[in-house]
């Protein structure tokens, strides 16, 4: 088995091993994986934390050895907590140094470390902390996503999907959820009624066939935020979501979900 890690900011992670394929997520800075398969430059992964698999460009990625894989996924995680930092990359072999932004929600595993022969270093280290496992800081950063573009297979705030925006969240609060909203729905604690719901809680939405195709944060006072068209704060009741701007629900609710 071979591994990787994603040394940039944003790599897209595509359905297909062509760039005009669909990009069904994206590896943030920080993600390690383990590699499937190699087409030409194009190899299929499956990312550590949620086994999302797909296609990225080989060239985006660095391969590293399954001792740096073990280690930095076992290593406890610290968060990008701003809505961007910037990190000094040093090639230690040729000493080529590279200053570059990374972005809400990535992960490192300190101010400074090293992943196979590449040297890391935070430039503004209180621009990242521990996770904090609670709803307060759930809520406050799901706000700092707010006006963000709504982007298909997005994570990061220039643009994301509704069930990127639950995961990403989730992440930076230590709760590993998995990737679209049809899996995320598996996980969590059941809530009855939306009077029964607390904030954080996930709320979930189905088509007219039933199929769960959509994702937000009960924030509370019968609101939720989530991306559709942005992120964005909308009115919700037992039936779904009905925007001040319509007369129509344009979501009906599904099932309500609790990770904490």
């Amino acid at each position: 088995m071979r591994y990787g890690f994603c040394h940039i900011a944003i790599t897209p992670l595509r359905k297909e091993n062509s760039e005009r394929s669909e990009m069904i997520s994206q590896l943030i800075f920080g993600d390690c994986f383990k590699i499937l398969q190699q087409i030409e430059d194009k190899i299929q992964i499956e990312n550590f934390e949620d086994q999302y698999s797909g296609w990225v460009d080989q060239k985006q990625t660095i391969e590293i050895s399954q001792t740096d894989y073990k280690a930095y996924t076992e290593t406890p995680k610290q968060i990008v907590n701003q809505a961007q930092t910037h990190i000094i990359q040093t090639n230690q072999k040729n000493k080529q140094k590279i200053i570059y932004p990374i972005y809400l929600g990535s992960q490192v595993i300190g101010e400074k470390f090293q992943v196979g022969d590449i040297l890391f270093q935070i430039i503004e280290p209180h621009h990242i902390n521990k996770p904090k496992t609670n709803i307060h800081s759930l809520i406050t950063i799901a706000l700092k996503y707010i006006s963000a573009p709504y982007l298909w297979g997005g994570k990061s705030l220039y643009g994301l999907d509704c069930s990127g925006l639950t995961q990403m969240c989730y992440k930076q609060i230590g709760v590993h959820l998995l990737r679209d909203a049809k899996d995320q729905v598996t996980q969590g604690e059941e809530v009855k009624t939306l009077e029964e719901a607390e904030k954080g809680d996930l709320c979930f939405f189905h088509n007219s066939v039933g199929q769960i195709t959509h994702v937000g944060i009960y924030i509370g006072g019968n609101q939720i935020l989530h991306a559709s068209g942005q992120v964005r704060v909308d009115p919700i009741d037992q039936q779904g979501i009905l925007p001040k701007y319509s007369n129509e629900y344009t979501h009906q609710l599904n099932k309500i979900k609790r990770y904490l």
